[in-house]
């Protein structure tokens, strides 16, 4: 039961996304490798009730960013930047991912509450708990995108002025040296 419903979560989290996965993965992992009563405690503080409100605050400001991004992302297609436009779309594929993420995270800590399942409701509850810095730090990427400068080098083109004044002779192609007629007297006395 324990490890199917974590085999479970971890091919949902294949289905959404590669860097999700690795992110939630660690989390699922790492629980068995903390120390006997390290993470309990401090969940065991905060209540069922609080645990919902936090989980839809979390939800309600990963949409608001997700909104902003992909208002960057308009913002970029519009100006046809298309290095701009690839690095915000990036960043919000794997920003909606997280959102997806949490909301089916919420969905399984409402139901883990219900059930009074305390151990899937601190998973779930964890998960709401980094995906809304990840996802901040996404958006701090695409803002980055969004000030970066993008080169375009289709249709460039470049005017050579050759100022005035020049040698004549081509310096990229000098002359060869002239042959040698006498040889030079040797260089040590035994030969």
């Amino acid at each position: 039961m324990f490890f199917s419903r974590r085999r479970k979560t971890l091919i949902a989290l294949a289905r959404s996304g590669g860097l999700a996965m690795a992110l939630f993965a660690g989390i699922c992992f790492a629980q068995s490798a903390l120390p006997p009563g390290m993470g309990q405690d401090r969940s065991a503080e905060v209540s069922d009730a609080d645990k919902v409100k936090h989980s839809s605050q979390a939800l309600k400001r990963m949409r608001e960013v997700m909104t902003d991004v992909f208002t960057k992302l308009k913002e970029a297609r519009d100006s046809n930047d298309v290095v701009k436009a690839a690095c915000v779309n990036e960043s919000l594929t794997q920003i909606k991912a997280l959102v997806r993420i949490s909301e089916q995270a919420d969905l399984a800590l409402q139901e883990a509450i219900s059930t009074r399942n305390t151990a899937r409701a601190e998973d779930e509850n964890t998960k709401l708990t980094i995906a809304p810095r990840k996802v901040e730090e996404l958006r701090a990427k695409a803002e980055e995108c969004m000030g970066q400068l993008a080169f375009q080098t289709v249709g460039l083109t470049v005017e050579v002025e050759e100022p005035k004044g020049l040698p004549q002779n081509d310096l990229t192609h000098p002359p060869s040296p002239s042959p040698v007629l006498t040889r030079p007297p040797p260089a040590s006395p035994t030969l």
